[in-house]
């Protein structure tokens, strides 16, 4: 019996080797596949993004748009003034209606009772401006 052993404990100890490399192997080729897919996704995730912010501006400081709606009112009728801009710091409206600051998408109400042209002021971090007007035109 002891002779037995002596003949199969290598045999055995080899065989339980090859098992352990294999289950290895197949343990690190899902960690490197998993990994990779991650990689992957985070890759398309980011190009997404990208794309979604190069369609609202592409993340540099500008302003987007400076509208009224409705573009003609009467006298002392409620219209929306709308703005949006991109890596602003601060925003001033001239004249000044309501407190206005960054943002993508806002809007303020003013009733003007004569035409009145509005003037949006953005200035970034590093102390650039940009501007934009437009007048809101009042019918008699």
């Amino acid at each position: 019996m002891i002779g037995f052993l002596r003949r199969f404990l290598p045999l055995l100890a080899v065989l339980v080797l090859a098992g352990a490399i294999y289950d290895g192997w197949i343990f690190y080729s899902r960690w490197e596949w998993r990994r990779e897919a991650d990689r992957a996704r985070a890759n398309t995730e980011a190009e997404r993004d990208r794309a979604a912010l190069k369609s609202i501006g592409g993340g540099g400081f500008q302003i987007l748009n400076f509208y009224g709606s409705p573009a003609t009112i009467r006298p002392g009728q409620p219209a929306n003034i709308c703005y949006s801009v991109t890596g602003a710091a601060t925003l001033r409206l001239d004249p000044p209606v309501a407190d206005v600051y960054p943002a993508l998408s806002h809007c303020v109400q003013a009733a003007p009772r004569k035409d009145t042209e509005f003037t949006l002021t953005a200035t970034d971090s590093a102390g650039h401006t940009a501007t934009a007007k437009f007048t809101l035109r009042v019918i008699r």
